[in-house]
């Protein structure tokens, strides 16, 4: 066999296999187990039209546990994911579009219920290779028959039928009687090789009929493997009746194949703007249902450990507080025991203190953690007040691939508020950003307020989401103080230095890597102590700064003067009221990876020093 044939005949490499709810996926997941190549099992959810997207999320996990214990049988399969739409058959379509997945294995007629289509629908413009399989497999070495005409179809079936492992084939080429030459033209290419490979018996044939004689030789085999018949092209459907009639009526496993090479290709290039709330409000519900996670999916502590080991990544917690010491250590040990001494899921935590005057950096020493005061760190560009400050400065004092936080004021503290967050980014190469979200009960001195929790995310910070940033209407919590992310998205980020932090990275995130890339999971439930009003307010004027300037770098103009940095409080004092001016101002800190002493430190390339506009 000659090196181009070898390239046309080369195994897959990789292989997708839908997985729905209801189905159980066996034969396909078997002849792709035989094809050898790397196997990507992806969930597709379809929800009725009148119905909300949103509300299969239940389906959605139920599915992606699935999908989890499938993978734990392929050695060599990858990371899963599942879509959730009207039409997840194109969502699937458009995702693989570009990609180096070369085929896609469909069972028949199971999958055209479980998504709503026709054969012929499936089969029209498929975005790579499509084979459609109706089964029984028989176990053992398979005697496959491989009948061929020509073309893309019939060499795609032969590539197929070759990658198949213990396998006896035989390749049949039928031709009518008296034939004309013309209609011999697309297998004369086919023929000058077949009778050189060795892995085949090929055989010729003059038939009247040739489904008949395909019925009939299909009878001594264990597996049809068939090339999509061709079609005028006056005509619109991709495959011809006779090619249905094997799938539906062929006596053993039947393999009906369509090739995407030379056929028009819908779902190539970019997707297109989305236009109109409608189209907004689909795409949040989808990732709605997709990109939302519960703390129980992550809670197989072996399973993360094999996939940080997998990818080699180091992992970091940082801790920020400020006068913590009621708490702190309670926060350290339980984290610490469980995803440190027990399972070395994280490499490194370090408590990041905003000069706390209580016990808090000692507690944090004592049980054996670095410890850093945040306004000591990178004296060159001064020391602001605020958690964003810490954070921003947390990242030039960790090593991890990815970094995580969460606050140092949980009551109810558990290790899920960890892994719960580190979960996805390590099922899930696409999410650079997880945002935790939980049930908010707010404890006043001994007392639990169920529910009373989240008032300024409810107030301020969605309401502007979906005012400005619709997109992100979907996310529960932005205000959450438990979150993570890769380094080398979270390095790009600027970061606000106060409580506009947290929706500041959520936005840029969005900008940057696009509503995929950000997940969310449930973390049941999170007790913290109250905030008074007045520290509500201020809370939410920064939120509303923060958003602001988002704005101004997406329009490119100034919205904000410094005017509206300061806050005037109302007073009331000794029967009257009076107003109290006080500076509220949120500032951000450019992206880490700017900063001379962070690339020097990482070991990245130097740079042209812009100190001057670092420190301005």
């Amino acid at each position: 066999m000659t090196s181009t044939f070898k390239h046309v005949f080369r195994p897959f490499q990789q292989i997708v296999v839908p997985v729905m709810p209801g189905m159980d996926c066996t034969l396909p997941i078997e002849l792709a187990r035989q094809l050898g190549g790397e196997i990507h099992l992806v969930g597709l959810v379809r929800v009725p039209p009148e119905s909300s997207i949103s509300a299969e999320a239940r389906t959605a996990r139920q599915l992606r546990k699935r999908l989890q214990a499938l993978r734990a049988d392929l050695p060599n399969s990858s990371p899963s994911h599942v879509y959730v739409a009207h039409d997840p058959w194109a969502e699937l379509q458009t995702a693989l579009a570009g990609d180096s997945v070369e085929l896609i294995l469909l069972e028949y007629p199971k999958a055209c219920s479980a998504l709503g289509k026709s054969l012929a629908e499936l089969m029209a413009n498929p975005v790579c290779n499509l084979a459609v399989v109706r089964g029984p497999l028989p176990a053992g070495p398979l005697r496959i028959l491989n009948p061929v005409r020509g073309g893309a179809n019939a060499v795609l079936a032969l590539r197929f039928s070759l990658s198949m492992q213990h396998t006896e084939i035989q390749v049949l080429n039928l031709k009518a009687p008296n034939a004309a030459d013309s209609m011999e033209a697309p297998f004369r290419g086919l023929a000058s090789i077949l009778p050189n490979l060795s892995e085949i018996h090929f055989k010729r044939e003059v038939s009247a009929d040739p489904l008949h004689t395909i019925f009939e030789r299909a009878s001594a085999a264990d597996l049809l493997v068939i090339g999509a018949s061709n079609r005028p092209p006056a005509e619109t459907q991709p495959i011809g009746r006779s090619t249905e009639d094997l799938l539906r009526n062929a006596p053993g496993a039947t393999v009906i194949i369509r090739s995407h090479g030379e056929q028009p290709n819908s779902w190539s290039g970019p997707e297109g703007e989305l236009a109109g709330a409608q189209a907004i409000s689909l795409l949040v519900d989808r990732w709605f249902a997709e990109n939302t996670y519960h703390a129980n999916e992550f809670a197989d502590l072996q399973r993360l450990m094999a996939l940080k080991e997998k990818q080699g990544v180091t992992i970091s917690l940082a801790l920020p507080a400020l006068n913590e010491a009621e708490n702190v250590g309670n926060v350290i040990r339980a984290v610490k025991s469980a995803l440190m001494d027990n399972t070395p899921l994280l490499d490194e935590i370090v408590l990041i203190d905003s000069n706390s005057t209580d016990q808090t950096r000692e507690i944090a020493a004592n049980l054996g953690l670095p410890v850093y005061i945040h306004q000591d760190l990178l004296p060159r560009y001064g020391a602001r007040i605020g958690k964003g400050e810490a954070l921003w400065k947390s990242l030039y004092v960790t090593r991890g691939d990815i970094v995580l936080w969460i606050d140092t004021d949980i009551v109810n503290i558990h290790p899920r508020f960890v892994y719960g967050v580190l979960g996805p980014l390590l099922q899930d190469p696409q999410v650079q950003f997880v945002k935790g979200f939980y049930q908010r009960p707010l404890k006043s001195g001994e007392v639990l307020e169920k529910g009373g929790g989240g008032r300024v995310t409810e107030l301020t910070a969605r309401p502007l989401l979906n005012l400005y940033y619709p997109e992100l209407s979907g996310v529960i919590q932005p205000l959450s103080g438990e979150y993570g992310g890769r380094r080398k998205a979270l390095e790009q980020m600027h970061f606000f230095s106060r409580y506009g932090v947290e929706i500041g990275l959520l936005i840029e995130t969005f900008e940057k890597f696009g509503l995929s890339a950000i997940a969310q999971v449930d973390l049941l439930e999170r007790v913290h102590h109250n905030q008074t009003l007045e520290a509500l307010s201020k809370m939410s004027f920064q939120i509303q700064q923060a958003v602001m300037r988002r704005l101004e770098s997406r329009y490119g103009q100034q919205m904000l003067q410094d005017v509206n940095r300061t806050m005037k409080l109302i007073r009331f004092e000794n029967g009257n009221y009076y107003l109290e001016v006080e500076e509220v101002a949120e500032r951000e800190r450019p992206p880490m990876i700017e900063l001379p002493e962070y690339r020097k430190k990482r070991g990245l390339t130097d740079q042209e020093d812009r100190t001057a506009t670092l420190e301005s």
